[in-house]
């Protein structure tokens, strides 16, 4: 028997002129009512619309290395993404919003259906099709459909990707509606012929209002074995509130976690990407003449953020919602914008800054992390329990782990508990969590970890400041682990709830590129007799 933990946090989205809500949570966690409406037209089309991504790097304070991301996407952007508003919750009795979604909706046994003999571009999936594939049993509580169209998605956004998409008819959603399932996964770019324009049915709000996940756009799902026997689908962005976003979807063979399949698209910035370089930063070069002044101090030129905020900058987390109308101002479907920050919530960090050789990362590892590497993502896991040992403002020695560890092996992934993301986090300053001394980065080195995993983050202020609100962070823990492959996950939470010293783990973080900081959706789930 399998036990779930969900260990990600649910960020608060931050009203207007109120930037401090996700740290100081406002009353109002409820998106706004509309704030703006998206024509499409000939000059911008449904896919521009919907694949908007921007994200762009600024420094905390003046400190090199200290550089954290901030982007905004749409709720359907151009990759794996998630759908859910369920408005007859209170009928239903399934989840209100994405963020409020359990493990019944996003983890465990899938049933999958194929429809790739039988479906081709702008086809009409009908409830007779799916009856035709659809086992004799009831179905588990997640539906995957593959047709195969997903292997026709080009690498830049397309309209013809979009309209040409397969849908689903309204029988059809009504008979998975009234199956029984929680999740409905297919590899097409969208189900809902109100996008594509094949029709003007509400397949989203069928299934949604009958408390169904819609996830889409999936992919590889033709390398799923019978040994792929769970799914997990995280929801990187679980912003309160929020009606979709971005997925990472994983089919894992669960006797060996490190032979799985993802199913999700790699996520580019859109329309503008100038994050075509092969190393994860852009390698400083001078853009001034010598009678000209520079952009001191930051060589990645731009934004500068007060340092003695950061732990408000580096948090934000906005939703704007959207009506995307016809040319008769009429509307088609209504969307978000999600703003994001490198802390919004958990998150992975790797390899990601050192463009005067500083840290001493191998050039090779910086390109391996141009994106987190799949292998780093999903594995047998380890725990070492602190809690009763530090908390905040300790630092954390070998010593420590050592007494803790359970039986850590090569090719884990390290989880430290220390019981602060679930207290502390909120409201907090930045410099008042736990750190790993160096000799304990060099422990969980030797024992040769796959990533860590960490309810607080990694490094404390050296050196002190004399302002609690200010930390300095040289990174040496972060460079130590990064230069030698291991990722690190900061701020999960529920560590509490795990029971076992071992279990699986699998950290879906955003598929996105050249970024310092990947938010992600982590799951632990535990073997019991």
């Amino acid at each position: 028997m399998k036990r779930i933990i969900d260990l990600s946090m649910r960020p608060l989205p931050a009203p207007v002129g109120n930037g401090e809500a996700l740290v100081r949570p406002s009353l109002s966690v409820v998106p706004q009512p509309e704030l703006l409406r998206e024509p499409v037209s000939k000059e911008r089309s449904m896919s521009e619309i919907l694949s908007y991504y921007e994200f762009n790097h600024v420094m905390s304070g003046v400190q090199a290395g200290e550089i954290f991301t901030k982007g905004i996407l749409t709720t359907k952007p151009y990759t794996t993404c998630a759908t859910y508003y369920n408005g007859k919750f209170t009928e239903n009795r399934r989840p209100q919003y994405l963020a409020d979604l359990t493990s019944d909706h996003l983890v465990g046994h899938y049933t999958l259906i194929d429809l790739s003999d039988s479906v081709q571009p702008k086809t009409v999936i009908t409830a007779d099709m799916l009856k035709a594939v659809m086992p004799k049993k009831k179905a588990e509580r997640i539906l995957v459909i593959r047709t195969g169209y997903s292997k026709n998605r080009p690498a830049e956004p397309s309209e013809k990707y979009l309209t040409d998409s397969p849908v689903l008819s309204a029988d059809a959603a009504e008979l998975i509606a009234a199956s029984g399932v929680y999740s409905v996964a297919i590899d097409i770019r969208c189900m809902d012929g109100r996008y594509t324009g094949a029709s003007g049915d509400n397949i989203h709000g069928i299934l949604n209002s009958n408390g169904i996940l819609v996830v889409e756009d999936l992919t590889n799902l033709q390398d799923i074995k019978p040994s792929h026997d769970w799914i997990f689908i995280g929801i990187p962005l679980p912003i309160r509130g929020v009606s979709g976003g971005a997925a990472r979807v994983f089919a894992v063979n669960m006797k060996k976690p490190t032979d799985f399949v993802d199913c999700s698209h790699e996520l580019e910035s859109y329309p503008d990407n100038p994050y075509d370089y092969d190393l994860p930063f852009e390698p400083p070069v001078t853009k001034r003449r010598l009678d000209e002044f520079g952009d001191y101090p930051n060589v990645l030129p731009g934004r500068i953020e007060p340092r003695e905020i950061q732990g408000i900058t580096q948090k934000t987390a906005r939703l704007t919602p959207f009506s995307i109308v016809n040319d008769k101002q009429e509307t088609i479907a209504n969307e978000m914008y999600m703003e994001y920050g490198h802390g919004t919530g958990t998150h992975i960090e790797a390899a990601f800054y050192d463009p005067w050789g500083r840290h001493c990362v191998p050039e090779e590892v910086l390109k391996r992390y141009v994106r987190i590497p799949r292998d780093r993502l999903v594995a047998n896991a380890c725990l070492l329990d602190l809690s009763t040992v530090v908390g905040p403002n300790q630092m954390i020695d070998s010593t420590h782990l050592r007494d803790a560890d359970p039986g850590l092996k090569k090719g884990d992934i390290a989880v430290i508990r220390a019981d602060y993301c679930d207290w502390f986090f909120y409201g907090t300053v930045s410099a008042s969590g736990p750190g790993l001394s160096p000799d304990a980065g060099m422990y969980l080195l030797e024992k040769g970890i796959r990533a860590l995993v960490c309810d607080f983050a990694v490094e404390k202020s050296d050196p002190v400041s004399s302002n609690p609100a200010i930390k300095y962070t040289p990174n040496k823990v972060h460079y130590l682990l990064h230069k030698n492959d291991i990722p690190v996950v900061e701020w999960v939470c529920n560590l509490k709830l795990i029971k076992k010293k071992q279990f699986t783990m699998a950290i879906c973080c955003l598929p996105a590129s050249h970024q310092g900081g990947f938010p992600a959706h982590v799951f632990a789930v535990e073997d019991w007799a």
